[in-house]
């Protein structure tokens, strides 16, 4: 049978997801830039049109786009061997799912494009992904500016940076107790949460010259599970009798929850304030049913740690929240209660409350409004 083709990039923070969850599950696949006349006529068409990685092919010339849409595939197919079922692994594996590929965003942007260190190997690869004949905004230059621009409406404006370096931080020294008790972030394998979290720390912050420096200095374990999620065998030599599966009955370790609050402190209030200026935007817009959802809302503005801050708004990040928030309503009486107290003891409780006011869908590769 002919390898899965999936046009990613290592430097592409959601080719990250994907590549991942083939390597862990053994999915046969090869890896090329967008750049061909075939992607051109036959690829991106199939994609909605939509020029973005990771998108994947199969043999028969169908296409799916996007890294959520490609694991949501592909976890069917396996019998969701990458989910847990116990209540509360189960809400916080969605729960880091949205939290790693969409909480992330400005760490990653940050340390790519606010360091001159890092400018030679990012020209690099955004020449190897420049597609035939592109226009402006898909050259280099388009690119190097566009990103720039997207890292301030991400909420990383010059006057922020040393808070989104004290938050990267202090995130890094909690993953990495967790990681050195753990070789994955639910036990002994690999979780949906672990393929949220590699897209932002493989492409961007492992890869690029800064803050792979602050892994070296002050994330070693943090950077064996960068290698881990990117190697096939289990290689988890460091650890005396590790676990072979998820944590037993369910539970969730207190390094575990560091984490959760360490994201907790500008992941709920940015999500509480997109989700307010989304529902404006639907509000006064109504989008016709079926109709392509906007990439951003709006800008929301939220306070972290005494600071106030504005982000864009986007409400792809409402598609994946629903996932927590639909299985966190369809717990029985006790185990909703389990699970609320442990959101309580993450700060992450009011995400389940957080909500639009229209559903968000898939057709032709492309998220739609219900």
């Amino acid at each position: 049978m002919d390898p899965i083709i999936l046009y990613g990039s290592p430097f592409s923070l959601y080719s990250g997801r994907a590549r991942s969850y083939f390597i862990k599950n053994g999915i046969d696949y090869r890896e090329v830039a967008p750049v061909s006349r075939h992607y051109e006529d036959h690829v991106l068409p199939a994609a909605g049109g939509r020029r973005s990685m990771p998108t994947i092919e199969f043999a028969d010339g169908s296409v799916i786009r996007d890294s959520v849409a490609i694991v949501d595939h592909f976890e069917q197919e396996n019998g969701y061997g990458n989910s847990p079922q116990f209540p509360k692994q189960k809400i916080i594996n969605l729960l880091l799912d949205v939290i790693g590929a969409e909480g992330m965003l400005r760490p990653a942007m940050h340390y790519r494009w606010h360091f001159k260190e890092n400018e030679k190997l990012v020209r690099y690869q955004f020449e190897h992904i420049t597609p035939i004949d592109p226009p402006w905004e898909f050259t280099v230059e388009g690119r190097f500016t566009r990103m720039h621009q997207a890292s301030i409406d991400l909420g990383v404006p010059e006057e922020h940076y040393t808070l989104v370096e004290s938050l990267y931080f202090n995130l890094v020294r909690k993953l990495d107790a967790h990681f050195e008790n753990y070789p994955y972030l639910l036990g002994g394998k690999p979780s949906v949460a672990d393929y949220g979290l590699i897209a932002p720390m493989y492409g961007h912050l492992s890869r690029d010259i800064k803050p792979l420096s602050i892994l070296h200095e002050h994330g070693i374990w943090v950077l064996r599970w960068v290698e881990r999620m990117n190697r096939p065998e289990p290689d988890v030599g460091e650890y005396d009798n590790p676990l072979q599966d998820y944590f037993e009955d369910g539970e969730i370790p207190d390094t575990l929850v560091d984490v959760l609050k360490q994201f907790a402190i500008d992941f709920v209030p940015e999500t509480l304030a997109a989700c307010d200026v989304t529902n404006e935007f639907l509000a006064a817009e109504s989008p016709a049913v079926g109709s392509e959802v906007v990439r951003v809302s709006g800008f929301g503005t939220f306070t972290v740690k005494g600071d106030a801050m504005r982000a864009s708004a986007q409400p792809f990040r409402f598609y994946l929240l629903k996932r927590a928030q639909d299985a966190y309503e369809k717990l029985n009486v006790s185990d909703r209660k389990d699970v609320t107290h442990l959101l309580e003891r993450c700060d992450m409780l009011p995400l389940m409350s957080a909500k639009l006011t229209r559903e968000i869908g898939r057709n032709n590769n492309l998220e739609t409004w219900l």
